[in-house]
């Protein structure tokens, strides 16, 4: 996950986190361009990943859990509940643990799964 910042574009984002604009707005169904607004969340996926990564040839093409058809070229912002584990939440979203990590590395407000707290918002 990414907040925008003030004098963010989409463009710029997509840039400066190593992602092409095209992989930017797939990870982002929607998002509107023209009007982004400090502080808006915005999943952000890096093409190349030590897992693999989305965008980078891994293996599924879809994964299906109880919210339907996911694309594993998005990711969904999530926030977290009081007393939720960093185990718990990718378990759940069909993630391992290193892998919900490495989607949130980039994150300005990631601190780590020790420093997880309710009403953060993260990308699963």
């Amino acid at each position: 996950m990414y907040e925008v910042r003030p004098g963010d574009y989409c463009y710029k984002i997509a840039r400066n986190n190593g992602i092409s604009y095209e992989q930017l707005l797939r990870q982002n169904p929607g998002l509107d361009c023209t009007n982004l607004q400090i502080g808006q969340s915005i999943c952000l996926v890096p093409l190349s990943n030590s897992w693999g990564g989305w965008g980078s040839g891994w293996s599924w093409d879809q994964y299906d859990d109880d919210e339907g058809s996911r694309d594993l070229d998005t990711c969904r912002p999530y926030v977290v509940k009081e007393g939720e584990l960093c185990s718990r939440i990718a378990e759940a979203h069909g993630l391992s643990f290193a892998e919900l990590v490495e989607l949130n590395d980039k994150m300005s407000s990631w601190g780590g799964c020790k420093k997880l707290y309710a009403g953060q918002r993260i990308c699963v």
